[in-house]
């Protein structure tokens, strides 16, 4: 009699699960508190609305946008596509914060 093996998660199958769930939630927070302030910064430059109203409006986007991420990071087959998207979009949006400071909108 010969014994059927079940297929049981290797290691490496729950460290995959562990890196998408690290990439979703902790890189996906870190590019929607990236895009969050970069809105929150922006609004004022662009339309001249009072700097408390930009940040109520960039926190409101951000609870959607990061449920969006959320969705997206398991969604997407390729894991390494979204390391790259959102370690790629944080930097990106620090970047230009970092343009932004200069000119005096806190």
């Amino acid at each position: 009699m010969t014994r059927v093996r079940r297929n049981r998660p290797t290691w490496r199958r729950d460290a995959a699960l562990a890196a998408r769930v690290l990439a979703a939630v902790g890189a996906g927070y870190a590019c929607t508190a990236a895009v969050v302030a970069l809105i929150a910064r922006a609004l004022p430059l662009t339309f001249g609305i009072a700097r408390s109203e930009a940040v109520v409006v960039a926190a409101m986007t951000g609870f959607i946008l990061y449920l969006m991420v959320l969705l997206w990071g398991f969604a997407e087959p390729r894991q390494g596509r979204v390391w790259g998207m959102l370690l790629g979009g944080t930097a990106l949006c620090r970047g230009i914060l970092l343009w932004l400071a200069p000119l005096g909108v806190a």
